[in-house]
């Protein structure tokens, strides 16, 4: 009978323990790394033809350099930067998750109204190789800056060169951006 009753006292005191408790707070499950899976692959690419990656959190820049890949004084590609921005544009064709912002920079030699457009018709060149190569138009945009964002010093001739470039911007798909900003319990 006492051992009746002892457990009777502690299935009570357990029942009324449960009851007095706070809920537990809900747990946010933060969705995987959208940059994470492409990182390494879009790097091999780009290292392979000359370009420079950087990962910047959950985006990643792609840089193309004007000299070797462009005619030095005009937009026109040569073949030699054909088959780099071809390999590129069949390594992101598939990937329906992302958004390309092809971005055209040059240095600050020359007028600036020349310079921009001169940056425009460059990411137009690369964004018309990524589209033959597969990549959807629906997924990138146009951007020109011209010279106003130098990487280097315009008052030397290696910096001039590395200002002058085309830039791509990965970066997730609207929808993607939408579903990472969810908190999902």
């Amino acid at each position: 009978m006492k051992k009746l009753t002892m457990l009777s006292a502690v299935t009570l005191s357990l029942a009324l323990a449960a009851c007095s408790s706070t809920p537990e707070a809900p747990v946010v499950v933060a969705p995987p790394s959208w940059a994470e899976p492409r990182i390494a692959g879009i790097t091999a690419v780009a290292q392979a033809q000359g370009y420079e990656v950087k990962r910047e959190g959950e985006r990643i820049r792609l840089i193309i350099p004007v000299d070797g890949t462009f005619h030095p004084q005009r937009t026109l590609l040569l073949p030699a930067g054909l088959g780099p921005l071809s390999k590129m544009a069949n390594a992101l064709k598939g990937d329906l998750d992302s958004q390309y912002a092809v971005i055209g920079h040059s240095s600050s030699d020359g007028d600036q109204e020349l310079n921009r457009r001169l940056s425009m018709e460059r990411a137009q060149a690369v964004a018309s190789i990524l589209m033959l190569g597969g990549v959807s138009s629906k997924q990138m945009s146009l951007h020109t800056m011209g010279e106003d964002k130098p990487m280097a010093d315009n008052s030397t001739s290696v910096g001039r060169d590395l200002n002058r470039r085309v830039e791509i911007l990965l970066t997730p798909s609207p929808a993607r951006i939408a579903l990472a900003n969810q908190t999902v319990r």
